[in-house]
């Protein structure tokens, strides 16, 4: 189940196929978080000045995923050594991560 929540969410972008990120899991670059109802994708960055926790693929029930999974991965990037949790998304999740800021937007042109 986790990963047809995961192809979800592939196919609203065009940087990875559903392989590609099944092959970073596999290869130790993602982590595979699976609910109940819903998954999510994580990987560590790592910036010059801080490591960063990014969650890059999300699906499911949107409840588990903002109620459970995300305070775990929270807890789980600060012991990785993280400074921080960046997620990449769709902008629904600014209105309901009332606790996150977005201090960026990503623009994108195809050229």
């Amino acid at each position: 189940m986790a990963w047809s929540l995961i192809d979800r969410a592939v196919s609203r972008q065009d940087t990875h196929s559903l392989e590609d990120v099944q092959e970073a899991v596999a290869q130790g670059k993602a982590q595979l978080w699976c609910g109940e109802k819903s998954a999510l994708v994580t990987e560590l960055v790592v910036y010059p000045r801080k490591k960063v926790c990014r969650i890059w693929m999300a699906g499911g029930e949107l409840g588990e995923l903002q109620g459970e999974m995300l305070p775990t991965v929270e807890k789980w990037a600060k012991a990785k050594g993280c400074a921080a949790v960046e997620i990449i998304g769709r902008r629904g999740w600014v209105r309901v991560l009332d606790d996150y800021r977005e201090p960026h937007a990503l623009l994108k042109k195809e050229i």
